[in-house]
């Protein structure tokens, strides 16, 4: 059996917050929307995101499980557009000799992301 990634699903607390991160401050293309569900083309990935989802209080830790890694050809021009847009990574540019470099991130809701600049083919 050979498994490909397709489309991944993203609970959130509120579409509208998430519609403005995904939407208008990582400008991902979208392609469907139907109040509390929304859709999104990432490269070849569809991502879904649907409301319910039940943030942690501040003092548990609000890490999904998930992270989202978004391949960028530019690190440094793609975190500086972040970085205009009030989005600011945790930590340092973390470099993988001979296969990436990356940054993480966290959405509104806690959900991981990263930029990742590949020096060569994920698989």
């Amino acid at each position: 059996m050979e498994l490909k990634l397709q489309h991944a699903v993203v609970r959130v607390t509120t579409i509208d917050t998430a519609k403005d991160f995904y939407l208008n401050k990582l400008e991902l293309e979208l392609l469907e929307d139907s109040g509390n569900f929304f859709a999104a083309k990432a490269g070849g990935v569809r991502l879904s995101f649907f409301a319910g989802y039940d943030k942690p209080e501040a003092s548990e830790d609000p890490k999904t499980g998930v992270s989202l890694i978004f391949r960028v050809d530019n690190l440094e021009n793609a975190s500086n557009e972040l970085e205009s847009k009030g989005i600011k990574p945790f930590g340092d540019v973390i470099d993988i000799p001979n296969f990436h470099k990356f940054l993480e991130y966290e959405d509104p809701d806690g959900n991981v992301f990263f930029l990742a600049e590949y020096y060569k083919e994920p698989v």
